[in-house]
């Protein structure tokens, strides 16, 4: 049997842990229902309620009732002008404290400052006990205070009936859930949660769906990367994208696949550089032979010949000369060859960079070139003649590509880990097709020469476990950068400099 991939147990899983949770919640849905249910149907509460709602509005009556007798008392009495004159409400508190009505707020009002309360009396002739119009927990008393037969005053006692109106609202929330049919609210309920439930589930298949593929999507294409470089295609490369786990994993995987090809690249390099160098070191042997007896033999035809002929004499001379010549030039290629093909094994220990360059460049005095040094740099492990070959050889490359009005420039700087070398020059620059082609053996831009200097430069570079590449800046020109690793003893963070 096949196993399920990866992308449908994530679903599965999604989906079986949404109908569980769903599954848990309906059961207690349904028990808490039939719960509320028997308490809706419960006889013995729905009688105390009616009590407690009969006992409220006896209390209710009552203190209407007396109320009114407070009311009638108080109207027209000389207490109750009294009071109004003088604002003194002591004699009236008694009188309500003696129908037991101490409870009761009291308020003078007069149609000109209380127009609003004024207005919500429904009589202003006799006394009166009503509800208050806006406010309903309030049971107010007003008593008019007459002059010359028309009112000009109205005491206003409120009393709060905050409890009757607690209970009747629970009588009738009651009585509403007597209303309603048991099972036809269970139903309801259940066909909500039902309903509730199906779109959970489908969201959560849609979510589980999109989860999936959203895992499952970068895991199939890392398979078929390392299918890719299975095949020997170090070219393929993961398309990034995510900011996570697997996004670093992606990451990984194309620095992976990069190093791979750098190190192939390097690989083949040095066994193509191995096999010049065999080469080179043929052609200097079988060259080098016989380029003595050669000059020797011009040179002892030209010194036997003892005849009066000047046209021939002259002749022999010049084929000398020519002859000498062309031998000369041959030993310097012979030399090349040879420096090449016996590349010295590195001498490494601490240098001071800057030190080089100005070594280097006092050769030049006639070169406009410029320096740009960083004025503090790490020592690094450098061999001092080698790291001279490297820079003898981008100088005069740069000083045949500028001219002789041409200008060069040397900078190094501080990087986090590794110093920068730049030489820059002022000529046409490298074209872009050859600026990765240029540091292979006898690949040269130029009309003289074999094209071994660069291989030698990158080879020099390599050793010191540094790197080497070529740009044409926007100024014109080309820029060679070489980076050089700093070494853990001398590398103290140093700051890094523009």
């Amino acid at each position: 049997m096949t196993p399920l991939s990866l992308r449908w147990r994530v679903i599965i899983a999604l989906i079986a842990l949404v109908l569980g949770t769903s599954l848990a919640f309906s059961y207690l849905t349904r028990y808490f229902l039939n719960q509320g249910i028997l308490f809706r149907t419960n006889v013995e509460m729905a009688q105390a309620l009616n009590d407690a709602l009969s006992l409220a509005k006896e209390n209710y009556d009552d203190r209407k009732r007396r109320m009114n007798e407070a009311g009638n008392r108080l109207f027209g009495s000389q207490t109750l002008q009294a009071a109004f004159e003088t604002g003194n409400s002591v004699p009236i508190q008694t009188e309500l404290q003696a129908h037991r009505l101490q409870d009761l707020e009291l308020q003078f009002l007069t149609p000109g400052e209380n127009p609003a309360e004024w207005s919500a009396i429904p009589s202003v002739e006799t006394p009166v006990v009503f509800k208050h119009p806006e406010k309903a927990n309030l049971l107010c008393l007003a008593v008019p205070i007459l002059q010359g037969g028309t009112p000009f005053g109205v005491l206003l006692a409120t009393a709060r009936i905050d409890q009757l109106l607690n209970v009747e609202n629970a009588v009738h929330t009651f009585k509403h859930l007597e209303i309603e049919e048991s099972e036809g609210l269970q139903q309801d309920v259940l066909l909500g949660f039902l309903v509730t439930t199906v779109c959970i589930v489908i969201l959560a298949c849609l979510i589980g769906i999109r989860m999936g593929f959203g895992i499952t999507r970068p895991l199939y294409a890392l398979i078929k990367g390392t299918r890719e470089m299975a095949r020997d295609n170090l070219d393929y490369r993961i398309p990034p994208g995510r900011d996570d786990e697997i996004g670093l994993l992606i990451e990984s995987f194309n620095r992976m696949a990069e190093d791979l090809k750098e190190n192939r690249r390097k690989r083949l390099e040095a066994e193509q550089i191995a096999a010049w160098r065999e080469i080179a070191r043929r052609l200097a042997h079988e060259i080098k032979n016989p380029l003595t007896p050669i000059q020797l033999t011009v040179q002892q035809m030209r010194d036997k010949y003892d005849g009066t002929d000047p046209g021939y004499l002259k002749l022999v001379q010049d084929c000398t000369e020519i002859v000498t010549e062309e031998v000369e030039n041959l030993r310097a290629l012979v030399q090349e060859f040879a420096n090449f093909a016996r590349m010295p094994s590195l001498s490494l220990a601490p240098h001071d960079l800057n030190a080089v360059i100005l070594d280097v460049v006092r050769l030049y005095p006639d070169a406009h070139i410029e320096l740009d040094l960083a004025s503090t740099l790490p020592e690094l492990n450098l061999d001092p003649d080698q790291m001279r070959r490297v820079l003898i050889n981008l100088i005069e490359n740069g000083i045949d590509a500028s001219g002789s009005n041409g200008r060069m420039v040397l900078t190094t700087r501080t990087q986090p880990d590794t110093v920068l070398l730049t030489v820059t020059d002022s000529g046409p620059g490298i074209s872009f097709e050859d600026q990765e082609r240029i540091f292979q053996p006898y690949v040269s831009t130029k009309e003289s020469g074999m094209g071994l200097g660069l291989a030698v430069v990158r080879g020099i570079v390599e050793e010191h476990e540094g790197h080497i590449s070529v740009t044409n800046p926007e100024s014109g020109g080309a820029r060679f950068e070489i980076q050089l690793p700093v070494p853990e003893e001398s590398f103290q963070s140093p700051e890094v400099q523009p």
